[in-house]
């Protein structure tokens, strides 16, 4: 809550809430996501960013490299990919990027 220059107390608007995937949208062999700025302080305050399939798998988005690719790159994690990507990204640590533009 914030005070504004009158004295009246002010109710900020809640953030808005992220938008729900389906693990298919998730896991799409295409998907491409990067570290938020929350996921980027979680990985530097890690003691050992490969302790977790979740932090390595957070060690190396960055935002140009597709899921495919990235599974490429680290097989043995495959098996737990899928709950990684689930709990980072609903922990707000990742975030899909918009290819639209």
């Amino acid at each position: 809550m914030k005070i504004s220059s009158s004295n009246a107390p002010r109710f900020d608007p809640a953030p808005a809430e992220r938008p729900k995937k389906s693990s298919a949208e998730l896991m799409s062999d295409s998907a491409i996501y990067r570290r938020t700025a929350l996921g980027q302080r979680e990985l530097l305050r890690a003691p050992d960013p490969s302790a977790t399939p979740a932090l390595r798998l957070l060690a190396r988005l960055n935002g140009y490299t597709d899921l495919r690719r990235l599974i490429d790159l680290a097989p043995g994690d495959n098996r737990q990919l899928g709950k990684a990507i689930e709990k980072l990204f609903n922990e707000g640590l990742i975030e899909l990027v918009d290819l639209s533009m």
